[in-house]
């Protein structure tokens, strides 16, 4: 029992520096991001929705993360000399979780608080899983012809190879796409009922929007980054930034096809809304057609003065891209810096010998002569 805690609270020890230094190093970058939306506040959404998926992802990548070409090198070769004091790198920010026995038992005590909460989140996560799996289940395809026949026709015109099935049931959801591997796009059978077909269409072709994204994926982790960051306010920002944004790029992306008009699909926002099935988007529920209320008006203003507009996809992939490249791996390159302490260690034992260095200099290991036997 003592050998299992032992090494117990070493691991708890790096849980908690993990979860500590990451959020430091993804606070840097959030900073980062806005300070160039407030340079550039016409930054495209496209461009914004990665560079706060990058930093989501500074979350879970390892702390000590560095290349040589990444910003804070650059930075460090430029401007940092042998006599100048240190950049925040992952070496300082580890010293603050020094080995100590009181700092220890306190990161002990967080470790356990910290998992017996993932627990209680993670369980919650899967009820409402399981819930929705068992509500889709129950739930029956749609056959009827004109929207067996719009879904088809967008799935066409976004490229999206499966098959795709509509499903309805009666309880009062907002429309959502459910999977990632064979998709299924659930509608309310109140709203089906309605025959009202620039609604539906506009249904169909938003959740679509979501499937060509590959949006369900993206979630799934999102939601394992936010089970593990609980604590963290940042996460919940980001969370809730990037729920709009990709919101907002599924409305541009069914708008660009130019087969639904801005004012029908605006509308069919308004009309899903008073069906008093909109709810909040909780982030541990599927993508939904509405998102969150308070959103509602950012996107209607946006549909409302929707222009069609040249987009130029690999250009923004390569700016993210570069931004990831470049200042994602935050910690600095601890090679160099390794070698320089091992050959301080080593002069620091040598200077600190009690013998003289005349002593020192004669002193000689004894040898073993080996003789030839006979």
């Amino acid at each position: 029992m003592d050998i299992s805690i032992e090494h117990l609270i070493p691991t708890s020890h790096s849980v908690i520096e993990f979860l500590m230094i990451n959020s430091f190093y993804s606070l840097l970058l959030a900073v980062i991001v806005i300070l160039l939306k407030l340079v550039y506040p016409k930054l495209p959404k496209s461009i914004e929705y990665g560079f706060w998926c990058v930093v989501l992802l500074r979350l879970i990548l390892p702390n000590d993360l560095s290349f040589d070409y990444a910003l804070i090198n650059i930075i460090k070769s430029l401007f940092i000399t042998s006599n100048s004091p240190e950049l925040f790198t992952s070496q300082i920010l580890s010293n603050i979780f020094n080995h100590d026995s009181a700092n220890l038992k306190l990161n002990n005590t967080l470790f356990y608080g910290w998992l017996l909460i993932v627990c209680f989140i993670s369980a919650r996560y899967l009820s409402l899983r399981i819930n929705l799996i068992k509500m889709l289940n129950r739930s029956h395809p749609v056959v009827e012809y004109w929207p067996v026949r719009c879904a088809n026709r967008w799935r066409l015109s976004f490229w999206i190879k499966h098959r795709v099935i509509i499903i309805a049931a009666d309880k009062f959801l907002s429309p959502f796409t459910f999977s990632f591997v064979n998709p299924v796009i659930f509608i309310p059978r109140k709203i089906l009922e309605t025959k009202n077909e620039p609604l539906i269409e506009s249904i169909i072709a938003h959740e679509m929007a979501h499937i060509k994204r590959q949006d369900s994926l993206w979630l799934a982790l999102q939601n394992v980054i936010q089970i593990l960051y609980f604590f963290n306010p940042l996460v919940w920002l980001v969370v809730r930034q990037l729920s709009s944004l990709r919101e907002s790029l599924c409305d541009d992306m069914v708008l660009s096809v130019d087969k639904v008009k801005p004012e029908d699909y605006g509308n069919s926002l308004l009309q899903v809304l008073r069906f008093n099935i909109s709810g909040d988007n909780h982030s541990l529920l599927p993508a939904k057609f509405l998102g969150h209320k308070n959103q509602i008006k950012n996107r209607i203003s946006a549909i409302g003065n929707y222009t069609l507009s040249q987009h130029h996809p690999y250009l923004r992939i390569c700016l993210v891209l570069t931004f990831a490249l470049f200042l994602l791996p935050i910690s600095d390159n601890k090679q160099a810096d390794s070698k320089q302490l091992t050959n301080k260690e080593k002069s620091y034992k040598i200077d600190t010998s009690p013998f003289p260095k005349s002593v020192k200099d004669d002193i000689k290991l004894p040898t073993v002569e080996r003789s030839n036997r006979d």
